[in-house]
């Protein structure tokens, strides 16, 4: 398999959106979905990309805002989220107090699993639970990347000062299923440039 990732950021939150595509065969998944849909589309459509899922690392507003433009644009692809955050995408409700934002619901869901294989046409993804930041939050694993939404970033880790956050839960995680992956990974974030599990061993300050 020939991978290629393709990130796309948008400029309220600089939150990445990245098109994961298998280039032997183009199947493709979107992970994440921020507030600039519309260049993601553009990109999918330029790349001939064949959307196969969208994956959600989480689901605060600025990874899933996007959702709606791109199941319209895209077509009612599966939606996969951990099932702790399932009610966020299926019953409009909010992950956070704080951002009362809600989205229409969707019926495409599906299902994030611990230590269960995401396939999505040719693309298959180990899903990694990596709570803390939020209660559902994954990091997903495939061919040397390892995309890690707002848990791991180049030289941080993500904010848990929200009521349903848990800052031993992200460090747990971190550790025990991130920094158990070999140094050459290639770490996406939520937020930020890419960095490697080998760079943050050794650099990374909270950790």
């Amino acid at each position: 398999m020939r991978l290629r990732v393709d990130p796309t950021v948008d400029r309220q939150f600089g939150t990445n959106s990245f098109l994961v595509e298998d280039e032997d065969t183009n199947d493709a998944v979107i992970i994440d979905a921020n507030l600039e849909p519309e260049v993601m589309v553009d990109l999918v459509r330029k790349r001939g990309a064949k959307i196969k899922a969208i994956l959600l690392t989480h689901t605060d507003v600025d990874h899933i805002a996007g959702l709606p433009l791109l199941l319209q644009e895209l077509g009612l692809v599966p939606v996969a989220v951990h099932d702790a955050e399932r009610s966020v995408i299926t019953e409009s409700k909010p992950l956070r107090r704080q951002f009362p934002v809600q989205l229409p619901p969707i019926e495409t869901v599906t299902a994030l699993a611990e230590s269960e294989k995401f396939r999505a046409g040719s693309l298959d993804f180990d899903v990694l639970h990596t709570p803390g930041h939020s209660p559902g939050g994954v990091s997903l694993r495939i061919d040397g990347h390892v995309f890690t939404g707002d848990a791991l970033f180049a030289g941080s880790v993500g904010r848990t000062d929200f009521h349903n956050s848990d800052a031993q839960a992200l460090l747990d995680g971190i550790r025990t299923r991130l920094m158990a992956l070999p140094d050459d990974t290639i770490v996406h974030s939520g937020h930020g440039p890419d960095t490697t599990i080998g760079r943050e061993r050794k650099t990374n300050p909270f950790l």
